[in-house]
């Protein structure tokens, strides 16, 4: 199998190349270890899309993250997926605040940020009543927007695909090849591709993958962070977060466009790249930042905590690490695409694909590109006219399995049987949210399962709840 492109890793920035390069007369593989795309650091990401005044001026973070962000209405109308305008505070409880403000207002201004005003006191609590009467003022970016990150790499893929780009789901990358003919052979445990070009977007795993090739160019660890769902009930509009330290943006009140809310997240340096476990501390953490911008916020709207990983390249400014191989021609790192990667993904993607073009990659434009791709019907946001037609259409419609969230039956099968199928129950959940409800799978998970195990044409007991060899039942249940 020889392809002009193997992309190695199936997040956001992984999708997001495959999007870009799917415009193009190429011959490209995703390849993902895990059963899905957004396996790991994407879903594990509150979905703020930064405008772009956080970045130091300079950095390649400030060079990628206004314009990726500006692309998102333009993306989500034509692939499909949700976004929400919230606009974003940075609120100032001090003095020293105040001054972060203004630094803040400067780095916007510089970078090319539009729509940024500062907030005195009074207009602060105009816009948000029930926030800390400590808070002194805020920079408000009003261009900001919120997206679920997996529904947007779920599209880019989906896109891609339609548009000739392969994937290959579970294929851990093991070796990595460089012939004498330039050519790489990429081995996973069962196949091998044979390619001109590798784009690394292995996350937390990059420098790893980069050392399968013999590149010892830098090193990712992971910032562990801690996150909270809550139910739909914060009396707040706005994303929230204080003024940031020099390695996080804080603790944030985050509303989502499903209409729950997030808290999210600490910040801590992790060596085990796999951990991805809660603890007390830091849900602790989380619900003192929360308090601190809403005294009267109520720990029991916490319906669920989860963890996840952002990779960091060390000793690099705490910056993306973008750019060929110093070493070896034809090898593209996109590492360390830590915060605000979702919202510059569409600019990465643009860049790996300039450095690719760069590195002797021939882009010749597809006549036949089609950028729009048609999502599956979100049954919770149709009309009743609309729901009604889809019911009438077909009877699986009219059958509710999540309660919590309104998900049919029909909206079910209709993820499973998408471009990018779901295959386990998270694959479900992460396209219909059946399951992200108060509950929290409680009442629809088996109902979940058993569809799965009839789409599939699989039996019950092999049906995994995500990664390989995770399944829910271990055995036959009794009849």
């Amino acid at each position: 199998m020889k392809y002009d492109v193997v992309i190695i890793g199936g997040g956001i920035t992984g999708t997001g190349i495959a999007h870009e390069l799917a415009k193009y007369q190429l011959k490209t593989i995703l390849l993902e270890s895990g059963t899905d795309v957004a396996f790991s650091a994407t879903k594990q990401n509150g979905g703020v899309i930064h405008p772009g005044y956080d970045p130091h001026p300079g950095t390649l973070k400030a060079k990628l993250n206004p314009p990726g962000a500006r692309m998102y209405p333009r993306l989500s109308k034509e692939l499909g997926f949700k976004i929400l305008p919230t606009g974003t505070l940075v609120v100032a409880y001090s003095n020293q605040d105040l001054k972060k403000v203004d630094e803040l207002m400067d780095n916007a201004r510089i970078n090319g940020v539009e729509k940024v005003e500062r907030l005195d006191s009074e207009q602060l609590h105009n816009r948000e009543p029930h926030i800390s009467d400590k808070a002194l003022g805020a920079l408000l970016a009003n261009t900001t927007v919120m997206v679920d990150p997996f529904e947007v790499a779920i599209a880019f893929m989906e896109n891609a695909m339609q548009n000739g780009v392969e994937l290959g789901l579970c294929q851990k990358v093991r070796k990595i090849e460089k012939r004498a003919d330039e050519d790489f052979v990429v081995y996973t445990q069962d196949r091998q591709y044979e390619t001109r070009f590798i784009v690394n977007a292995a996350g937390v795993h990059a420098d790893d993958v980069a050392a399968m090739a013999g590149i010892h160019e830098y090193q990712v660890e992971g910032r562990h962070g801690n996150l909270c769902v809550l139910d739909k009930v914060l009396p707040i509009h706005t994303v929230m977060f204080p003024c940031p330290g020099p390695d996080t943006k804080g603790i944030a009140l985050i509303p989502t466009v499903s209409g729950n809310f997030l808290i999210g997240s600490t910040a801590t340096m992790r060596e085990d790249k796999y951990d991805v476990t809660n603890d007390a501390h830091g849900i602790d953490e989380l619900i003192e930042g929360a308090k601190m911008l809403l005294p009267d916020f109520d720990p029991r709207c916490i319906i669920r905590t989860f963890a996840g990983q952002r990779p960091v390249v060390l000793n690099n400014g705490n910056d993306f690490y973008i750019r060929e191989s110093e070493t070896v021609k034809g090898f593209i790192h996109a590492a360390g695409i830590q915060s605000p990667g979702i919202a510059s993904s569409p600019a990465i993607a643009e860049y790996v694909r300039d450095l690719l073009a760069n590195a002797g990659l021939d882009l010749k434009d597809k006549s036949d590109y089609n950028p729009y791709r048609e999502p599956i019907p979100d049954f919770s946001d149709l009309s009743l006219e609309e729901q009604d037609a889809l019911i009438k259409k077909d009877p699986a419609w009219g059958k509710i399995v999540c309660r919590c969230e309104t998900v049919p039956e029909g909206e079910i099968i209709a993820a499973i049987h998408s471009t990018l199928g779901a295959r386990t129950v998270e694959g479900v959940k992460r396209r219909t949210r059946a399951g992200m409800g108060r509950c929290q799978s409680g009442f629809c998970q088996y109902k979940v399962m058993q569809i799965l195990s009839r789409e599939l044409g699989i039996p019950e007991e092999q049906v995994l709840f995500e990664e390989q060899g995770a399944q829910v039942l271990y055995g036959k249940i009794k009849g």
